[in-house]
């Protein structure tokens, strides 16, 4: 029979962990983190059937990998490096054992792979499946990235590509055969990979202004950014400079493929800004370390965002996704 004290058990014989930093290990009412001279960053996030998730198009184990992902790259967004995390379960009834191994095992082999320990959890029934994960990071030299910040004239960056797990997502509603490259955009949006080397690098950069995650949508996630700066201030991009993956036409239409890489979200990219007077040194520093970043536009004085493409420019619609209750 499936109980908390099965759940608990099997906690504990895959996530043994115990350090200097967590002594208690896994079991008591609290867990006990001795840091020193220490900033945190905290952040939670939840995943939740048939909201973020079905059980149609993910495997158990790629469900607790991907709500681990995300909340990481909430730590990755502030420049930190994600250190522990909880995990709480809530559990439709009737749900067997191979389930909850299974999701156990996303749940290890992520943290391993993104150097995170679990410290504690919850159990709890429930209608549906819902996993939501604390993450905790440590800010390294006690330096941080916040949102708002910004100033006019900063260069807006954006790591690796965007528009690539709309795209996949849109894919995977396709029944077919995938080539190696629309694969490739399915798991981005299955199995995303939160920045963790690039924002501790970039956490570092006394010149980046701010910074975020692209959860959301590219065009909503930049208005968030600047959002604080100034009720003045806006940006404008450039749509042949921002990063995005070739798709076929015959699935994914150009109206579409505009959207997915505009407003589609769950990219997990860092979208960020760099001070003018300080961009050749960043552009220096991308290539001795080359990093996979792009440069997409600048802070501007109009309010909102301006998107120039082919030499004509256009006021966009902010999209992205948005929770609506």
């Amino acid at each position: 029979m499936l109980d908390e004290f099965y759940i608990e058990k099997l906690v504990k014989k895959k996530f043994p962990y115990k350090s200097r930093f967590f002594p208690t290990g896994i079991g008591d009412d609290s867990a006990v983190l001795n840091l020193k001279d220490s900033s945190l960053v905290v952040s939670s996030d939840s995943q939740v059937q048939d909201v973020h998730f079905n059980l149609k198009n993910f495997k158990p184990n790629e469900i607790s990998s991907r709500a681990l992902a995300v909340s990481v790259s909430d730590i990755c967004a502030m420049g930190a490096e994600p250190k522990f995390f909880l995990n709480s379960l809530f559990i439709p009834r009737s749900t067997k054992k191979f389930f909850i191994n299974r999701l156990f095992e996303g749940f290890k082999f992520s943290s391993d792979e993104f150097g995170v320990k679990l410290i504690g959890g919850n159990v709890s029934l429930s209608a549906s499946l819902i996993i939501d994960v604390t993450v905790i990071g440590q800010c390294i030299n006690n330096k941080f990235k916040e949102r708002g910040k910004s100033k006019l004239g900063d260069i807006i960056y954006v790591s690796g590509k965007v528009g690539d797990a709309a795209n996949g997502m849109t894919l995977l509603r396709k029944t077919r055969i995938y080539n190696k490259s629309e694969k490739g955009l399915i798991s981005k949006y299955i199995a995303p990979k939160p920045k963790i080397k690039l924002g501790k690098i970039l956490g570092q950069i006394d010149y980046l202004t701010s910074m975020i995650d692209v959860t959301d949508g590219l065009s909503i996630d930049l208005n968030r950014l600047l959002s604080g700066s100034s009720k003045t201030l806006g940006a404008f991009i450039i749509w042949e400079k921002i990063p995005k993956t070739k798709v076929n036409k015959e699935f994914i239409s150009d109206k579409l493929f505009s959207n997915n890489v505009l407003g589609g979200g769950d990219d997990y990219e860092l979208l960020f800004t760099v001070k003018k007077e300080n961009h050749d040194d960043f552009k220096k520093l991308i290539e001795r370390k080359k990093l996979e970043v792009s440069e997409i536009g600048y802070v501007a004085s109009n309010k909102g965002i301006k998107l120039s493409r082919g030499g004509r420019t256009t006021t966009l619609e902010i999209k992205g996704f948005t929770h609506r209750f």
